[in-house]
């Protein structure tokens, strides 16, 4: 339920909060006293479209916010909430949005910031709007099978056709994937076995250049690696001067020394391990000079060049590593594999995608028998309510278009057909209703809907448009039967709707400090009196005494 309403340098409205509670609520005023501005404030708050020129003059921007306490969201609004990161947690849901002088929107929700397009189907979800306004989902070509297909008895069948109608989605999609990877491989097959065979002909291992690399610059440098080893060899083996012999005589040297000092033993070892390391690099060096005496095979050094200069050349086309080369040809073979085997795959997807075609025809068959069933009751229950809300001898029915292949709604597309007066055609709601009229048609299907709509917020925007008597007192008792189940706020300028209404508002137009501004206050005893008074045509004695009897009869 809407809780409150604040708005803020909104073209007359300076600064106006309204406070609301549950049941039926009703707005009167003198004409131009600014419940337009109201409305327009309310819809605002439900996404439609703002211009700089409604901001109060003087003022940077104006804002409008608005209060809503849900006990628990219904499925459609809690899923918006959830894609839209919206925290929901105490049961309050606040919804912001401002409109600067230079045409600047700012929009929150629970202060989330989100784009005009989210406020707006949040909004759908919390307040049905119907009257002289755009936000009327009765319109809304949608919104014929949606109320449809909420119907006990539709329902169940929908949430079934839904099902198989996206498995029959997912193998369609499937198939059609397919057939465009067929199609392209098909075309380019020449190019992958090309290159598959190219890969496959050099198999390259992983890592396989740097080994041959590292083999490479071993057999380019023997010559230089040969000099370096003699040197050391001739230092180490050189009968004068030979190191390891120098290290040996040191040691000698060293432990006569430690007979008469102890302190020189920590040289003792180091020295050792010297002479070990010496004898050792001199084996090393005579066996590296042995094995490489007969110096680098040419034709080993060709051959690495040659497969080098392969690899880097497949690395640099296609972009990639010497181990991901593998990975490439195993990616081209599968490509192979998939065009030889492009008819068995088809086959069998095609025969999934038959197999959920059946299902979901099958369903559409009864989800389409359902509409038809209980979408006559429906029609029929609407046409009565009709009658008693002023549209004698009208009409609603609901027509379905068909479809050959399987929608997201099902096999067809329902429309709403209606006659609002004898004698006139059956045609298509959007075409023949007024503004008054919908409201009031609306109020027929609220009405009848009642106890299964999930939008909690009704508000009808001058629904008494055109009417008045008997008939105004029917749709006074609609609006009280349909607020035991909604939040129905109303703009009137009937005292019959205005009488029975559970809270009454009254908007006015007054001049603060030489600017004209509108007010809002909410009334009750005496000033709902006055109010209705004023409504029957004046504040005189029995204007008075029959606006108190209207209001003991509520």
């Amino acid at each position: 339920m809407v809780r409150e309403l604040r708005i803020k340098n909104l073209a007359l409205i300076e600064d106006v909060a309204i406070e609301f509670e549950d049941g039926f609520s009703v707005f009167t005023g003198e004409t131009g006293a600014g419940k337009s501005i109201l409305i327009g404030a309310i819809g605002l708050l439900l996404g439609e479209r703002a211009s700089s020129e409604l901001v109060r003059s003087g003022a940077d921007e104006a804002e409008v916010s608005g209060v809503f306490e849900l006990k628990e969201p219904k499925k459609r609004l809690a899923a918006l909430l959830l894609e839209n990161n919206v925290p929901f947690d105490d049961g309050t849901l606040i919804l912001r949005r401002n409109v600067s002088v230079n045409n600047k929107n700012r929009i929150y929700v629970n202060q989330v910031p989100l784009p005009l397009s989210a406020l707006k189907k949040i909004g759908d979800a919390l307040v049905d709007f119907h009257g002289q306004h755009e936000h009327q989902s009765l319109l809304n070509p949608e919104t014929a099978w949606i109320i449809i297909d909420s119907l006990h008895g539709v329902d169940a069948v929908k949430r079934e056709y839904d099902a198989f109608h996206a498995c029959y989605r997912q193998a369609s999609d499937t198939l059609e994937a397919h057939d465009r990877k067929a199609a392209d491989l098909l075309q380019k097959r020449d190019v992958i076995e090309f290159q598959y065979n190219e890969i496959n002909n050099l198999a390259p291992r992983d890592d396989e250049d740097a080994a041959l690399e590292e083999e490479l610059k071993m057999l380019t440098s023997v010559a230089q690696r040969i000099q370096c080893v003699s040197a050391i060899d001739a230092v180490l083996t050189d009968p004068d001067a030979s190191l390891g012999r120098q290290v040996e005589s040191i040691r000698k040297s060293l432990e006569t020394l430690s007979r008469f000092d102890a302190s020189v033993n920590q040289w003792i070892a180091d020295v050792k391990n010297a002479s070990s390391v010496f004898s050792e690099l001199e084996s090393f060096c005579g066996a590296y000079l042995e094995k490489t005496r007969g110096g680098a095979d040419p034709g080993r050094i060709e051959s690495i060049n040659t497969r080098l200069a392969k690899i880097q050349r497949l690395r640099k086309k296609y972009n990639c590593s010497c181990g991901q080369l593998t990975q490439k040809m195993n990616e081209l073979k599968r490509d192979l594999d998939a065009l030889d085997n492009a008819g068995a795959d088809r086959s069998l997807l095609e025969k999934d995608l038959n197999d959920s075609l059946k299902r979901c025809t099958e369903t559409g068959a009864k989800l389409s028998a359902a509409r038809r069933r209980f979408g006559a009751a429906f029609d029929a229950k609407v046409t009565a309510c009709m009658e008693t809300l002023g549209f004698s001898g009208g009409l609603w029915r609901t027509d379905f278009v068909s479809y050959a292949e399987p929608q997201p709604q099902g096999f067809e597309q329902s429309v709403f057909l209606v006659r609002t007066n004898p004698g006139e055609q059956v045609l298509p709601l959007v075409k023949i209703a007024s503004g008054g009229e919908i409201s009031r048609l609306m109020l027929a299907i609220k009405t009848v809907l009642a106890e299964q709509d999930d939008i909690p917020v009704l508000i009808f925007d001058e629904i008494d448009t055109g009417i008045g008597g008997l008939l105004a007192k029917e749709v006074a008792r609609s609006l009280v039967a349909l607020s035991a189940s909604h939040q129905l706020l109303c703009i009137s300028h009937l005292h019959q709707i205005a009488s029975q209404a559970d809270h009454h508002y009254h908007v006015f137009k007054e001049t603060r400090d030489g600017r004209t501004v509108t007010g809002v206050t909410k009334l009750s005893g005496k000033e709902k009196v006055d109010e209705i008074a004023r409504m029957l045509g004046g504040e005189t004695a029995i204007a008075r005494k029959h606006a108190e009897e209207l209001l003991r009869k509520k």
